[in-house]
């Protein structure tokens, strides 16, 4: 009976204990912006205490003390401390940033609550496993429920509940699941009335505390994991989205971040004045190809883009294809861009950019990749060589793909290598296999008619000519225009960015200009 119950709360705890992780995954993952060495480190620190709870729990199962009655509740009451420490981590974590402490530095709270995690499982084998032959037996049994608890907690809290329910919530089921595993524990240990009514006092508390202390803990958590010291000034986020495939915010302001990384504005003006997201980047489409009548976007980001392209008179249908619906319903509430989603025009996949270019057979005329920061995790897997070469198989003859090196060196020596013909805008790169003409004229007169929401994009009496928004001018301190022969010349000594090297995650992060 001892066997079959170690299993079981073996398998629970296992559940439990991978389900914080991969909260935690998240929480950590927000604050560094998405850092390839997110992952990695976050997993280190969550062993580290996994590792340090057994060790302090081993010694303990040594002494004499692990010999007394009672082995059961005392499981049972690290449980508990552990569904707490647990429950603590992301706020914790948080106030920390809040207080300008490097996200790197806030690991040892990860660890510390997984050492109260870590000592409950040999506690619970000491308690189960009488010291004989079949010992290793039974530990495999004890070790199976663990893994499968392990594996079913990933799963169901990373694919099923993360859809369901946003961080705070989750955290508070999983704490009080935790509270109450221990306290059944504990419940079945006591031989008293008296500690039993504590043990249900206990619990009691715990659920009282959870749910009661949720809101004041948790309600500004990501603006603190983003903003860090800033966050008062920033104020509250008006909108913060959460789905398994990440967390979208967006500011009062308009900004939209994804998983803590600035992802753009809600803005669809050309003029210099209120372009805050430089979203002339996107009329510049119609300069550079003369009928862009099919174009997929890879990325939706604030949905600014997917307004202004869906607007051009030349074109006939536009794919977006998005990995997260949040992006989705974030552009929803934004009266700027939401009518875009509704465009007969466009054609909104959810999926994984490069998986569709692979599947699909369809040919574009233009291929629009604003991509995230090279340096975030699986940024190379956009802004690869193979990627690059991906997408020129899916280029219609004179067909160019226009996307954001986010001014990473690599990336632009990237894309100019694998196409003939390139052009650097700013920190956009378009490549082509044909000669690349920037026909201003084009530019300027579509741009005269360009209507959005009914609604002309200049304002009454303004010209395009006029502004002549595509004169070369200094930006950021080097020019706004450059030839492929430049960008290659320029960066001779940089590498070619690689499925395998994924050169800008981890160590290629020169930028121009």
């Amino acid at each position: 009976m001892r066997l079959l119950v170690a299993v079981l709360v073996a398998a629970l705890g296992g559940c439990l204990a991978l389900s914080h992780e991969v909260l935690w995954v998240r929480v950590y993952s927000f604050a560094t912006e998405g850092a390839p060495e997110a992952f990695g480190s976050l997993l280190a620190a969550y062993l580290a205490g996994l590792a340090g709870g057994s060790l302090l729990a081993g010694r303990y199962c040594r002494s004499a003390a692990a010999e007394r009655s009672g082995q059961l509740y005392r499981v049972g009451g690290v449980i508990v401390a552990g569904a707490l420490a647990a429950f603590l981590v992301a706020p914790a974590v948080a106030h920390l940033v809040g207080r300008g402490v490097d996200p790197a530095s806030t690991l040892p709270v990860f660890a510390l609550a997984s050492t109260c995690l870590g000592a409950g499982f040999p506690l619970l084998c000491h308690f189960a496993i009488p010291a004989d032959e079949l010992a290793g037996a039974r530990l495999s049994y004890v070790y199976v429920g663990n893994i499968a608890g392990s594996t079913l907690g990933s799963l169901v809290t990373g694919l099923v509940l993360l859809d369901v329910l946003p961080l705070r919530e989750l955290n508070v089921a999983l704490a009080i699941a935790g509270a109450a595993l221990g306290v059944m524990l504990m419940l079945s240990a006591s031989r008293t009335v008296r500690s039993r009514v504590l043990s249900g006092a206990l619990l009691a508390a715990a659920i009282g505390s959870f749910v009661g202390s949720a809101k004041a803990l948790y309600g500004d958590l990501y603006e603190k994991l983003l903003y860090g010291e800033e966050h008062r000034e920033h104020g509250r986020f008006a909108h913060v989205i959460e789905r398994r495939e990440g967390v979208v915010t967006v500011s009062r302001s308009g900004t939209v971040y994804g998983g803590g990384s600035y992802e753009g504005i809600a803005n669809v003006s050309p003029l210099p004045e209120q372009d805050e997201n430089r979203v002339l980047r996107a009329y510049l489409v119609s300069a550079f190809h003369p009928e862009p009548r099919d174009i997929l976007m890879i990325g939706l980001g604030s949905g600014s883009w997917l307004q202004v392209l869906a607007n051009d008179p030349d074109v006939e249908h536009l794919t977006v294809v998005e990995i997260n619906p949040g992006f989705v319903e974030a552009a929803r509430r934004a009266p700027v861009v939401a009518s875009a989603l509704e465009n007969p025009k466009v054609e909104l996949l959810i999926d994984d950019g490069r998986r569709y270019l692979g599947r699909t057979s369809r040919r574009f005329d233009v291929i629009v990749e604003n991509t995230i920061v090279y340096w975030r995790s699986y940024a190379s897997m956009l802004l690869s060589r193979e990627m690059m070469e991906l997408s020129r198989r899916r280029l219609k003859p004179g067909g160019a793909l226009y996307y954001n090196t986010t001014m990473s060196t690599a990336a632009q020596k990237t894309g100019a290598t694998v196409f003939p013909y390139a052009v650097r805008y700013q920190n956009m790169l378009i490549a082509s296999d044909g000669p690349i003409t920037i026909d201003r004229a084009r530019f300027e007169r579509k741009l005269d008619a360009w209507h959005i929401d009914g609604r002309p994009v200049l304002p009454a009496g303004s010209r395009a000519a006029q502004l002549d928004l595509l004169k070369e001018q200094d930006w950021r301190g080097g020019p706004t225009w450059e030839s492929r022969e430049s960008i290659l010349q320029r960066t001779q000594d940089d590498p070619i960015i690689t499925d395998d090297n994924m050169a800008t995650e981890w160590w290629a992060f020169d930028t121009y200009p």
